[in-house]
């Protein structure tokens, strides 16, 4: 009898090790259910009348300069003339502190002011609708509109 019942304490042991091992294997880094996805902030939401690539145009015509903007739905990117793009919202990611962007919108107008956290800069943009292939742009302290053309 004693026989049967070291043979039933060792299935049961047995069966109950591999129950606990089968078990314990979940680890909360390797479940994707409690992974949060990264965060991602959407600083930046231009209106459907600027989407697009605008070049300065002084005179209506485009010229080669360091003034050349892309608005996208989520985003303002500057293009300089050797075709660098510096994303706005990448800069405010990378100051060290961080940013806050207010907008207004309307039909024909976007306003922008970024204010870059702790260090006491703003900047200030005004877009202007013209007609859809030409918009202005003025930004603080210098308030004088600028052209820019659709590319």
């Amino acid at each position: 009898m004693k026989k049967l019942s070291f043979k039933a304490t060792l299935v049961a042991l047995s069966l109950t090790l591999a129950i606990t091992i089968s078990c314990s294997n979940s680890n909360d880094e390797d479940n994707p259910t409690n992974q949060q996805p990264p965060v991602t902030t959407q600083y930046f939401h231009p209106p459907t009348w600027i989407h697009s690539t605008w070049k300065y145009a002084p005179f209506g015509t485009p010229m080669d300069s360091p003034l050349t903007l892309k608005f996208t739905g989520s985003d303002i990117v500057s293009i300089s003339s050797g075709g660098t793009q510096t994303s706005w919202t990448e800069k405010i990611k990378v100051s060290p502190n961080g940013g806050n962007v207010d907008e207004t919108t309307s039909n024909i107008e976007y306003n922008v002011t970024i204010k870059y956290n702790g260090s006491g800069v703003t900047d200030f943009y005004e877009f202007r609708k013209i007609s859809d292939t030409e918009i202005q742009y003025r930004q603080a302290p210098v308030l004088n509109w600028t052209s820019l053309v659709k590319d």
